[in-house]
């Protein structure tokens, strides 16, 4: 009878500390901003919670550099928070229902934006020169693909992190 419970004691000790090691993991994981296509993932960066990042790209008619800056608020969790570009004009936003508008020096600023995103699917195109700007590093995703290749941004917990730490 004593043995019978020595196991059951033992075996449920077991169980109980896989629990808990699954647990911790779960909650240790970190986030990673995830750059994939269709063909599979080409880009994963590590991240927190209320890291940023930017999208830049060339506007189609001004020939200028634009930069849409996003928070991460959690899995499949991303807010647009401001807009920045160099050239006022037609299909660039500026009411004051989308956000506060300003200029600083050589740039039209629109913050306040507050866009929520589980996702951001772009089509990479030569004249744009996509790139995603993380942490000061850019990556310039429209050498990678093909124009017209659909391209989508998200985030997710980066269950493989050990591997990059090795």
């Amino acid at each position: 009878m004593v043995k019978k419970n020595k196991r059951k004691i033992y075996l449920l000790t077991i169980i109980f500390s896989l629990l808990i090691c699954i647990a911790l993991y779960w909650w240790l994981t970190p986030l990673a901003i995830i750059v994939k296509t269709e063909s599979g993932t080409c880009l994963t960066l590590p991240t927190r919670l209320g890291d940023t990042f930017s999208l830049r790209f060339t506007h189609s008619v001004h020939k200028t550099p634009v930069w849409e800056n996003f928070v991460v608020t959690g899995v499949d969790g991303l807010m647009l928070t401001s807009t920045e570009y160099r050239s006022y004009g037609v299909g660039m936003p500026s009411l004051p229902s989308e956000g506060v508008f300003t200029q600083l020096n050589d740039r039209f600023i629109l913050t306040n934006l507050n866009r929520p995103f589980s996702q951001i699917p772009v089509r990479v195109g030569p004249e744009a020169q996509l790139s995603l700007v993380h942490h000061g590093q850019e990556y310039p995703v429209y050498e990678w693909f093909e124009p017209g290749t659909l391209v989508v941004v998200s985030t997710n917990y980066d269950y493989l992190w050990f591997i990059s730490a090795i």
